[in-house]
């Protein structure tokens, strides 16, 4: 079986600081979502969904990996029908405008308003012949995330976005198993400047890209 889409779209959730809703709120201070390693207690959080709702709330417990308890019950009616996540308050996740996946270099660059963006870019997805047996086999899907924002030149400039990459790096970082969709992932790789920085940079005037590649693993069972 091929995963890149679930796992694409987990990255997705992660760098936003996320997890998507698996179960419709009931009025309680409980909700239950894909993963909950993001949310300790005492961490700030929000409920979004796609018709603009949002709720502010404070993590009380972390009851299970797909369940927290909230400080205070939830007012509104969020849940998976309406696209709804349970997203971290604060941080560079929760700053991005815009989150896409795909090539950057061949997609519509996002404007001003837009920013800061990220894009998460599959890369490819390798079967290494030596991992494998007669019962299972291992796949590697390597992907990198673009993150895109408007900044100045100079020292100052650099150091936001080596800062605004940390706080993304730690995302990713937290859930070694995104949501589930692999049995182990991690950051592989950081670069500041790169040929696809400089190309975009080119085309939008202050336009600051760092690339995080990222590296998830599964395992699989022969059919049959």
């Amino acid at each position: 079986m091929y995963h890149q889409n679930e796992i694409v779209q987990a990255l997705r959730m992660a760098v936003q600081g996320a997890s998507e809703l698996t179960a419709a709120t009931d009025g309680s201070d409980r909700v239950r979502v894909r993963s909950t390693r993001l949310f300790a207690p005492g961490t700030a959080v929000r409920l979004v969904d796609n018709g603009g709702q949002v709720e502010q709330h404070e993590v009380a417990e972390r009851i299970s990996s797909t369940e927290v308890r909230l400080w205070t019950e939830v007012e509104g009616s969020f849940g998976p029908v309406q696209g709804a996540v349970l997203q971290l308050a604060e941080g560079a996740g929760a700053e991005l405008r815009w989150v896409a996946s795909g090539q950057p270099w061949l997609m519509p660059l996002p404007h001003s308003l837009q920013l800061p963006a990220a894009v998460v870019c599959p890369v490819r997805m390798n079967q290494p012949a030596n991992t494998g047996s007669n019962r299972m086999y291992q796949q590697e899907y390597l992907m990198d995330v673009y993150y895109l924002r408007q900044g100045g030149e100079g020292e100052s400039a650099e150091e936001v976005l080596g800062a605004k990459v940390a706080d993304l790096f730690n995302l990713v970082m937290a859930d070694p198993y995104l949501s589930e969709t692999c049995w182990h992932a991690q950051v592989v790789e950081v670069e500041l400047q790169s040929r696809v920085a400089e190309e975009l940079g080119s085309k939008v005037p202050g336009l600051r890209v760092a690339r995080i590649g990222v590296l998830a693993k599964r395992s699989e069972l022969w059919s049959g």
